[in-house]
């Protein structure tokens, strides 16, 4: 008989004690569809929560964008806002071809006019400032730098260097229809700075003359009615040496609109259509 000690009564005993052990289980009690906590509340109100934003950013970012309020000007069909980049559309032509005269003489901004460059001539844009131009025909697109005054053409809005023209694909044809915005030197859409009206006042030019005598009859008609006139000497596409003749010093756009309107008004039965420009 094994004594009560010996290694396999300890065995069958500890069997037998587990066995006798029950485990239970309090049976799970129900939660109400009104309660349950924050942790219930959470996992109800996650997915409702995640719907509306997403069908809020889809609306915000489907939704088309407001209309800017816009000042059309009246003379050269340009597009202005207040705070917002410069936007105009128009008629643009290049120049820096063989035999036209322009490649190695000054710009208005004073540099040596160069065709290889990416530059233009604009008649009102700040000497310096950039223009992102998109020709409208083929949808290309070029950033350029404003170094020149012109076109001073009946029609055209833009005149871009041989550069700018190959770039836009538009040099066989000679003209394109083009939108310009003013942008900043890394091509970002910028508005322009208003204090350049100060340092750069527009004027009304009048008409651009050869003949002495028609320049100083025209001269003395203009002083009698507007004041200050000033000539300026210009070289035409031709070679031909002309005088621009110019109205006025006005540090704000609207003011040598009206100018430019009352000359016309003067001056309608001689075929002469003034426009708005820089000083320099």
């Amino acid at each position: 008989m094994l004594s009560p000690f010996h290694p396999t009564n300890w065995s069958q005993a500890c069997v037998s004690w587990i066995h006798e052990i029950h485990v239970a289980f309090d049976p799970p009690t129900p939660v109400e569809p009104s309660r349950g906590g924050l942790l219930r509340l959470m996992r109800w109100g996650t997915p409702r929560v995640a719907t509306l934003v997403i069908l809020s950013f889809t609306l915000h970012c489907t939704r088309p964008p407001a209309d800017i309020p816009v000042r059309r000007s009246a003379r050269d069909g340009a597009l202005r806002t207040d705070g917002q980049p410069y936007v105009e559309e128009g008629l643009a032509s290049w120049y820096g071809g063989d035999g036209d005269g322009f490649a190695g003489r000054p710009t208005a901004s004073g540099e040596i006019f160069d065709p290889e460059q990416f530059t233009c001539a604009h008649r009102t844009l700040p000497l310096g400032s950039f223009v992102e131009v998109e020709n409208l025909d083929n949808r290309k697109r070029a950033v350029l730098r404003v170094n020149d005054r012109g076109p001073f053409i009946k029609g055209r809005v833009l005149d871009l260097s041989k550069r700018g023209a190959q770039e836009l694909g538009f040099m066989g044809q000679g003209t394109t229809r083009i939108r310009l915005r003013s942008v900043d030197a890394m091509g970002l859409p910028t508005a322009l700075d208003p204090s350049v009206d100060k340092a750069d006042p527009f004027v009304v030019q009048v008409a651009a003359l050869s003949d002495p005598k028609n320049i100083e009859s025209l001269t003395r008609e203009l002083e009698n009615t507007f004041g200050v006139v000033t000539l300026q000497t210009a070289s035409t596409r031709g070679g031909q040496t002309v005088k621009r003749v110019r109205v006025g010093s006005y540090t704000t756009r609207q003011d040598a609109e009206q100018a430019a309107e009352q000359i016309a008004k003067l001056l309608k039965d001689r075929g002469v259509e003034p426009f708005i420009t820089r000083q320099r």
